[in-house]
Protein backbone atom coordinates (compact mmCIF):
# COMPACT_ATOMS: atom_id res chain seq x y z
CA UNK A 1 0.00 0.00 0.00
CA UNK A 2 1.10 3.54 -0.69
CA UNK A 3 1.26 5.80 2.42
CA UNK A 4 -1.94 7.67 1.54
CA UNK A 5 -3.81 4.42 0.85
CA UNK A 6 -2.46 2.88 4.05
CA UNK A 7 -3.59 5.86 6.11
CA UNK A 8 -7.06 5.74 4.56
CA UNK A 9 -7.32 2.00 5.22
CA UNK A 10 -6.26 2.46 8.84
CA UNK A 11 -8.77 5.26 9.39
CA UNK A 12 -11.61 3.24 7.86
CA UNK A 13 -10.76 0.14 9.89
CA UNK A 14 -10.48 2.14 13.10
CA UNK A 15 -13.93 3.63 12.48
CA UNK A 16 -15.37 0.17 11.78
CA UNK A 17 -13.84 -1.03 15.06
CA UNK A 18 -15.54 1.80 16.97
CA UNK A 19 -12.45 3.97 17.31
CA UNK A 20 -13.45 7.09 15.38
CA UNK A 21 -10.07 8.84 15.44
CA UNK A 22 -7.37 9.27 12.84
CA UNK A 23 -4.16 7.27 13.21
CA UNK A 24 -1.34 9.13 14.93
CA UNK A 25 1.42 6.87 13.66
CA UNK A 26 1.75 3.86 11.35
CA UNK A 27 4.92 1.77 11.37
CA UNK A 28 5.78 -1.36 9.40
CA UNK A 29 6.63 -4.41 11.51
CA UNK A 30 9.24 -6.93 10.44
CA UNK A 31 8.79 -10.67 10.25
CA UNK A 32 5.87 -11.10 7.83
CA UNK A 33 6.76 -13.55 5.07
CA UNK A 34 3.59 -13.30 2.96
CA UNK A 35 1.78 -10.16 4.08
CA UNK A 36 2.48 -6.68 5.39
CA UNK A 37 1.84 -5.90 9.04
CA UNK A 38 1.80 -2.45 10.63
CA UNK A 39 1.55 -1.07 14.16
CA UNK A 40 -1.10 1.65 14.21
CA UNK A 41 -1.18 4.14 17.08
CA UNK A 42 -4.49 5.98 17.51
CA UNK A 43 -6.32 7.56 20.42
CA UNK A 44 -3.73 6.37 22.93
CA UNK A 45 -4.08 2.74 21.82
CA UNK A 46 -2.09 0.43 19.60
CA UNK A 47 -3.53 -1.81 16.89
CA UNK A 48 -2.15 -4.21 14.31
CA UNK A 49 -3.12 -3.67 10.67
CA UNK A 50 -2.52 -6.55 8.29
CA UNK A 51 -2.52 -6.10 4.51
CA UNK A 52 -2.98 -9.45 2.76
CA UNK A 53 -1.17 -10.69 -0.32
CA UNK A 54 -3.28 -11.69 -3.32
CA UNK A 55 -2.74 -12.44 -7.00
CA UNK A 56 -4.54 -14.21 -9.83
CA UNK A 57 -2.64 -17.48 -9.30
CA UNK A 58 -3.40 -17.58 -5.55
CA UNK A 59 -7.13 -17.23 -4.96
CA UNK A 60 -7.15 -18.14 -1.27
CA UNK A 61 -9.14 -15.73 0.85
CA UNK A 62 -6.35 -15.20 3.38
CA UNK A 63 -8.15 -12.31 5.06
CA UNK A 64 -11.52 -14.07 5.31
CA UNK A 65 -10.02 -17.29 6.63
CA UNK A 66 -7.88 -15.67 9.31
CA UNK A 67 -10.47 -13.12 10.43
CA UNK A 68 -13.20 -15.78 10.54
CA UNK A 69 -11.02 -18.19 12.50
CA UNK A 70 -10.11 -15.54 15.06
CA UNK A 71 -13.75 -14.51 15.47
CA UNK A 72 -14.57 -18.17 16.13
CA UNK A 73 -11.66 -18.48 18.61
CA UNK A 74 -12.77 -15.42 20.55
CA UNK A 75 -16.39 -16.57 20.47
CA UNK A 76 -15.45 -19.81 22.26
CA UNK A 77 -13.44 -17.91 24.87
CA UNK A 78 -9.83 -18.18 23.65
CA UNK A 79 -7.66 -15.22 24.61
CA UNK A 80 -4.23 -16.54 23.58
CA UNK A 81 -4.81 -15.16 20.07
CA UNK A 82 -5.24 -11.55 18.90
CA UNK A 83 -8.74 -10.13 19.00
CA UNK A 84 -10.17 -9.46 15.52
CA UNK A 85 -11.55 -5.93 15.34
CA UNK A 86 -12.52 -5.03 11.76
CA UNK A 87 -12.02 -6.26 8.21
CA UNK A 88 -12.12 -4.50 4.84
CA UNK A 89 -12.41 -7.03 2.01
CA UNK A 90 -12.13 -4.39 -0.70
CA UNK A 91 -8.77 -3.18 0.61
CA UNK A 92 -7.72 -6.73 1.60
CA UNK A 93 -6.84 -5.49 5.08
CA UNK A 94 -7.90 -6.16 8.66
CA UNK A 95 -7.41 -4.62 12.07
CA UNK A 96 -6.46 -6.70 15.12
CA UNK A 97 -5.48 -6.26 18.72
CA UNK A 98 -1.82 -5.32 18.93
CA UNK A 99 0.10 -7.90 20.93
CA UNK A 100 3.14 -6.62 22.79
CA UNK A 101 5.63 -9.46 23.00
CA UNK A 102 8.90 -10.85 21.76
CA UNK A 103 9.55 -13.51 19.14
CA UNK A 104 10.12 -17.00 20.51
CA UNK A 105 13.60 -18.49 20.75
CA UNK A 106 14.89 -22.05 20.99
CA UNK A 107 14.96 -21.80 24.79
CA UNK A 108 11.19 -21.18 24.80
CA UNK A 109 10.46 -24.63 23.36
CA UNK A 110 10.34 -26.19 26.82
CA UNK A 111 7.83 -28.59 28.34
CA UNK A 112 5.66 -25.82 29.80
CA UNK A 113 5.30 -23.92 26.54
CA UNK A 114 4.78 -27.11 24.50
CA UNK A 115 1.84 -27.95 26.76
CA UNK A 116 0.57 -24.40 26.31
CA UNK A 117 0.53 -25.03 22.56
CA UNK A 118 -1.31 -28.31 23.14
CA UNK A 119 -3.81 -26.43 25.26
CA UNK A 120 -4.74 -24.14 22.38
CA UNK A 121 -5.47 -27.12 20.12
CA UNK A 122 -7.45 -28.88 22.86
CA UNK A 123 -9.56 -25.76 23.45
CA UNK A 124 -10.37 -25.55 19.73
CA UNK A 125 -11.59 -29.15 19.78
CA UNK A 126 -13.84 -29.49 22.79
CA UNK A 127 -17.28 -30.87 21.86
CA UNK A 128 -18.79 -27.39 22.26
CA UNK A 129 -16.10 -25.73 20.15
CA UNK A 130 -16.42 -28.29 17.36
CA UNK A 131 -20.19 -27.80 17.31
CA UNK A 132 -19.66 -24.06 16.90
CA UNK A 133 -17.09 -24.48 14.12
CA UNK A 134 -19.41 -25.65 11.36
CA UNK A 135 -18.88 -22.45 9.35
CA UNK A 136 -15.11 -22.90 9.18
CA UNK A 137 -13.68 -24.10 5.84
CA UNK A 138 -11.29 -26.98 5.34
CA UNK A 139 -7.71 -26.00 6.10
CA UNK A 140 -5.33 -25.18 3.30
CA UNK A 141 -3.90 -28.47 1.98
CA UNK A 142 -6.20 -30.42 4.31
CA UNK A 143 -5.73 -34.19 4.28
CA UNK A 144 -8.54 -36.60 5.15
CA UNK A 145 -6.98 -39.89 4.04
CA UNK A 146 -3.57 -41.53 3.84
CA UNK A 147 -3.47 -41.08 0.07
CA UNK A 148 -4.23 -37.36 0.41
CA UNK A 149 -1.21 -37.05 2.70
CA UNK A 150 0.89 -38.77 0.02
CA UNK A 151 -0.45 -36.59 -2.77
CA UNK A 152 0.36 -33.45 -0.82
CA UNK A 153 4.05 -34.40 -0.89
CA UNK A 154 3.84 -35.58 -4.51
CA UNK A 155 2.47 -32.20 -5.63
CA UNK A 156 5.16 -30.29 -3.77
CA UNK A 157 7.92 -32.37 -5.32
CA UNK A 158 6.43 -31.90 -8.79
CA UNK A 159 6.47 -28.11 -8.35
CA UNK A 160 10.02 -28.10 -6.98
CA UNK A 161 11.24 -30.12 -9.95
CA UNK A 162 10.92 -26.89 -11.94
CA UNK A 163 13.62 -25.03 -9.95
CA UNK A 164 15.86 -23.36 -12.49
CA UNK A 165 19.60 -23.92 -12.27
CA UNK A 166 20.51 -20.28 -11.72
CA UNK A 167 22.95 -19.51 -8.91
CA UNK A 168 24.77 -21.89 -6.61
CA UNK A 169 21.88 -21.99 -4.12
CA UNK A 170 19.44 -22.92 -6.91
CA UNK A 171 21.66 -25.76 -8.05
CA UNK A 172 22.03 -27.09 -4.50
CA UNK A 173 18.27 -26.85 -4.01
CA UNK A 174 17.63 -28.82 -7.20
CA UNK A 175 20.07 -31.51 -6.04
CA UNK A 176 18.34 -31.70 -2.65
CA UNK A 177 14.93 -32.04 -4.32
CA UNK A 178 16.25 -35.04 -6.25
CA UNK A 179 17.48 -36.65 -3.00
CA UNK A 180 14.17 -35.99 -1.23
CA UNK A 181 12.21 -37.43 -4.18
CA UNK A 182 14.33 -40.59 -4.32
CA UNK A 183 13.93 -41.31 -0.61
CA UNK A 184 10.25 -40.36 -0.71
CA UNK A 185 9.44 -43.04 -3.28
CA UNK A 186 10.63 -45.77 -0.91
CA UNK A 187 8.93 -44.21 2.12
CA UNK A 188 5.70 -43.73 0.18
CA UNK A 189 5.53 -47.38 -0.87
CA UNK A 190 6.29 -48.60 2.66
CA UNK A 191 3.62 -46.37 4.19
CA UNK A 192 0.94 -47.50 1.76
CA UNK A 193 1.74 -51.13 2.63
CA UNK A 194 1.56 -50.38 6.36
CA UNK A 195 -1.46 -48.03 6.24
CA UNK A 196 -4.19 -49.18 3.83
CA UNK A 197 -5.98 -46.09 2.58
CA UNK A 198 -9.34 -45.08 3.97
CA UNK A 199 -11.02 -41.72 4.33
CA UNK A 200 -11.21 -40.54 7.91
CA UNK A 201 -14.66 -40.16 9.36
CA UNK A 202 -16.08 -36.74 10.15
CA UNK A 203 -15.59 -37.51 13.85
CA UNK A 204 -11.84 -37.95 13.33
CA UNK A 205 -11.37 -34.48 11.87
CA UNK A 206 -10.26 -31.53 13.95
CA UNK A 207 -10.31 -27.75 13.98
CA UNK A 208 -6.70 -26.99 13.11
CA UNK A 209 -4.89 -23.65 13.50
CA UNK A 210 -2.57 -24.83 10.67
CA UNK A 211 0.99 -23.55 10.22
CA UNK A 212 0.95 -23.80 14.00
CA UNK A 213 3.98 -23.68 16.24
CA UNK A 214 6.61 -21.57 17.95
CA UNK A 215 7.47 -19.80 14.69
CA UNK A 216 4.03 -18.14 14.85
CA UNK A 217 3.97 -17.16 18.50
CA UNK A 218 5.00 -14.27 20.71
CA UNK A 219 6.02 -14.43 24.36
CA UNK A 220 4.12 -11.86 26.40
CA UNK A 221 5.64 -10.04 29.36
CA UNK A 222 4.09 -12.59 31.76
CA UNK A 223 5.81 -15.45 29.90
CA UNK A 224 2.68 -16.82 28.29
CA UNK A 225 2.35 -17.35 24.54
CA UNK A 226 0.14 -15.52 22.08
CA UNK A 227 -0.42 -17.35 18.79
CA UNK A 228 -0.50 -15.60 15.40
CA UNK A 229 -1.16 -16.18 11.70
CA UNK A 230 -4.18 -18.33 10.92
CA UNK A 231 -4.68 -17.74 7.20
CA UNK A 232 -4.44 -21.50 6.49
CA UNK A 233 -6.70 -22.62 9.36
CA UNK A 234 -9.75 -24.90 9.20
CA UNK A 235 -10.82 -28.53 9.38
CA UNK A 236 -8.01 -31.06 8.98
CA UNK A 237 -6.46 -34.30 10.24
CA UNK A 238 -5.16 -33.93 13.84
CA UNK A 239 -2.16 -36.03 12.85
CA UNK A 240 -1.19 -33.39 10.31
CA UNK A 241 -1.40 -30.64 12.92
CA UNK A 242 0.87 -32.55 15.32
CA UNK A 243 3.25 -33.68 12.58
CA UNK A 244 3.61 -30.14 11.27
CA UNK A 245 4.16 -28.86 14.80
CA UNK A 246 7.13 -31.17 15.39
CA UNK A 247 8.60 -31.10 11.86
CA UNK A 248 8.36 -27.38 11.05
CA UNK A 249 11.50 -26.39 9.17
CA UNK A 250 12.01 -23.19 11.17
CA UNK A 251 11.44 -24.23 14.77
CA UNK A 252 11.22 -27.95 15.58
CA UNK A 253 10.39 -28.62 19.25
CA UNK A 254 12.44 -31.39 20.88
CA UNK A 255 10.91 -34.76 20.00
CA UNK A 256 11.03 -35.78 23.67
CA UNK A 257 7.93 -33.60 24.18
CA UNK A 258 5.88 -35.49 21.58
CA UNK A 259 4.04 -37.91 23.87
CA UNK A 260 3.07 -35.24 26.38
CA UNK A 261 1.94 -32.95 23.58
CA UNK A 262 -0.35 -35.43 21.84
CA UNK A 263 -1.73 -36.69 25.16
CA UNK A 264 -2.79 -33.13 26.09
CA UNK A 265 -3.74 -31.91 22.62
CA UNK A 266 -5.75 -34.98 21.57
CA UNK A 267 -7.49 -35.58 24.91
CA UNK A 268 -10.87 -34.37 23.65
CA UNK A 269 -10.86 -36.24 20.33
CA UNK A 270 -13.03 -39.28 19.64
CA UNK A 271 -10.02 -41.63 19.49
CA UNK A 272 -6.91 -39.82 20.74
CA UNK A 273 -4.75 -42.95 20.67
CA UNK A 274 -5.54 -43.63 17.01
CA UNK A 275 -4.67 -40.03 16.09
CA UNK A 276 -1.38 -40.25 18.00
CA UNK A 277 -0.49 -43.55 16.33
CA UNK A 278 -1.31 -42.14 12.89
CA UNK A 279 0.91 -39.14 13.61
CA UNK A 280 3.89 -41.36 14.45
CA UNK A 281 3.40 -43.52 11.36
CA UNK A 282 3.13 -40.48 9.08
CA UNK A 283 6.36 -38.88 10.32
CA UNK A 284 8.13 -39.62 6.98
CA UNK A 285 5.35 -37.68 5.24
CA UNK A 286 5.81 -34.66 7.47
CA UNK A 287 9.59 -34.75 7.10
CA UNK A 288 9.33 -34.76 3.29
CA UNK A 289 6.56 -32.15 3.39
CA UNK A 290 8.56 -29.68 5.47
CA UNK A 291 11.76 -30.16 3.52
CA UNK A 292 9.71 -29.23 0.45
CA UNK A 293 7.98 -26.28 2.14
CA UNK A 294 11.35 -24.83 3.14
CA UNK A 295 12.35 -24.91 -0.53
CA UNK A 296 9.29 -22.95 -1.66
CA UNK A 297 11.56 -19.92 -1.54
CA UNK A 298 12.98 -21.06 -4.88
CA UNK A 299 9.60 -20.89 -6.64
CA UNK A 300 8.36 -17.74 -8.44
CA UNK A 301 5.10 -17.40 -6.50
CA UNK A 302 6.91 -17.45 -3.15
CA UNK A 303 9.26 -14.77 -4.45
CA UNK A 304 6.30 -12.54 -5.33
CA UNK A 305 4.84 -12.94 -1.83
CA UNK A 306 8.16 -11.99 -0.24
CA UNK A 307 8.43 -8.93 -2.46
CA UNK A 308 4.89 -7.90 -1.48
CA UNK A 309 5.86 -8.27 2.18
CA UNK A 310 8.72 -5.84 1.64
CA UNK A 311 11.77 -8.02 0.95
CA UNK A 312 14.59 -6.50 -1.09
CA UNK A 313 16.25 -8.49 -3.88
CA UNK A 314 19.44 -9.06 -1.89
CA UNK A 315 17.39 -10.15 1.14
CA UNK A 316 15.53 -12.66 -1.02
CA UNK A 317 18.79 -14.24 -2.15
CA UNK A 318 19.97 -14.49 1.44
CA UNK A 319 16.63 -15.99 2.42
CA UNK A 320 17.07 -18.67 -0.26
CA UNK A 321 20.31 -19.75 1.38
CA UNK A 322 18.70 -19.79 4.84
CA UNK A 323 15.76 -21.85 3.61
CA UNK A 324 18.07 -24.27 1.83
CA UNK A 325 19.90 -24.87 5.11
CA UNK A 326 16.59 -25.48 6.88
CA UNK A 327 15.52 -27.98 4.23
CA UNK A 328 18.86 -29.78 4.49
CA UNK A 329 18.46 -30.01 8.28
CA UNK A 330 14.96 -31.49 7.98
CA UNK A 331 16.11 -33.96 5.33
CA UNK A 332 19.04 -35.07 7.53
CA UNK A 333 16.85 -35.53 10.64
CA UNK A 334 17.01 -39.31 11.19
CA UNK A 335 14.36 -39.41 13.91
CA UNK A 336 11.48 -40.52 11.69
Amino acid sequence: MEPQELSAAAEALLAAAGCAVKPDDIRALSGGGNNRVYRVAAGGQAFALKAYFTEASDLRDRLGIEFGFLRFAWRIGLRSVPRPLAADAARRAALYEYVDGRRTAEADMDAEHVLECAGLFAALNTPAARSAAGELPDASDACFSVVQHMRSVDRRLERLASISAGGAADREAAQLVALIAARWQGERAALLRAMPDAKYSIDERCVSPSDFGFHNALVRADGRLCFLDFEYAGWDDPAKMAGDFFWHAGMRPPRRHFEAFVQAAFAGLIDPQASATRTRMLFPVFRARWACIALNEFLPDAMRRRQFAGGAAEDLEARKRVQLQKAQAVYADADS
